[in-house]
């Protein structure tokens, strides 16, 4: 449905139910709970309609990274899989995508 919408991304839908077996926590309790073992503060965002014309967003670990371009590790990912979160900064191509994106 998604590549309907629009083909030309790259769509990556994940059934938060079960991450928590690949990742290695603890079940999580819900959709917004599970964003807050995300890799990024800045990723670890949803939203979803609200009638005809709102939207809700679950921002669980807020949404000041987002808006000011900071890319910085969620809580989870500041320890010991901080290298994860390195990887994936690079793999993702997010610095030639926003050039004015900065790490901390």
């Amino acid at each position: 449905m998604l590549r309907l919408a629009e083909p030309s991304f790259a769509w990556s839908v994940k059934n938060q139910a079960r991450m928590h077996i690949r990742n290695g926590d603890t079940p999580y309790s819900s959709s917004v709970d599970a964003m807050r073992y995300w890799p990024e503060t800045a990723t670890a965002i949803a939203a979803r309609r609200q009638g005809l014309e709102g939207f809700e967003i679950a921002a669980p670990l807020g949404l000041d990274d987002l808006m000011n371009l900071v890319l910085r590790p969620s809580p989870h990912f500041s320890g010991e899989k901080r290298a994860i979160f390195e990887d994936r900064s690079q793999t993702k191509g997010w610095f030639t995508t926003w050039p004015l994106l900065r790490r901390t």
